[in-house]
């Protein structure tokens, strides 16, 4: 299977709500709270990244700690006011370049086609390393 980047969003609320032990209530909550901040479908659905879920942990792993949300907050900063890296990707451009590319998705809400969706993404890889 092809290495996918962290950073690219391709999991539903319900696939993150099993792989981290959250409800969908939690993890929205987070959202809004700024600690987290999923891409977006046209059709405004949530998509997750690996950093997202990994992130998500952190922060189940810092309140079972005993760290309230302010503190969560401090610890690991907003996502709003966080300061990227310029080489980093964003979520919206990912999304813009699939879109752009000569093979279309049908859907990346649920991923219905996770090779086409692999496929993609190598191609991507492949061209940026050209």
């Amino acid at each position: 299977m092809a290495d996918i980047d962290p950073r690219i969003p391709v999991y539903s609320i319900g696939v993150v709500k099993d792989m981290t032990g959250l409800t969908g209530r939690q993890i929205r909550y987070y959202e809004k709270m700024e600690l987290v901040k999923p891409a977006r479908t046209k059709g405004n659905q949530r998509i997750y990244s690996q950093k997202d879920i990994e992130r998500l942990n952190k922060v189940k792993e810092l309140l079972d700690a005993g760290l309230n949300i302010a503190g969560i907050q401090e610890q690991l900063g907003k996502i709003s006011n966080k300061n990227e890296k310029k080489e980093e990707l964003n979520s919206s451009e990912i999304i813009d370049d699939v879109k752009v590319s000569k093979k279309k998705l049908t859907s990346l809400y649920p991923v219905s086609n996770r090779a086409e969706l692999m496929e993609l993404l190598s191609e991507k890889k492949e061209n940026k390393d050209d």
